[in-house]
């Protein structure tokens, strides 16, 4: 593990950096594709869309168990 490393482990600012991303990108993934027009009125985008503000939101949990 180079030094740099120690910076983004768990209950670091980086870490919480990482935190923060997963979930300002859930959110922004929610409103500006799950919620666009074209999005939703095609059943496979929409699924899509769908699956990436989950797994997003997934990946914000696993974080979170770590860090806080």
């Amino acid at each position: 593990m180079n030094r740099d490393d120690d910076k983004y482990k768990p209950g670091t600012f980086g870490c919480h950096e990482a935190l923060h991303m997963a979930n300002v990108l859930a959110g922004l993934v929610e409103r500006e594709l799950c919620e666009h027009p074209a999005i939703a009125a095609n059943v496979a985008w929409y699924a899509k869309a769908v699956r990436a503000r989950d797994l997003l939101g997934e990946l914000y949990q696993e974080i979170g168990v770590k860090h806080v």
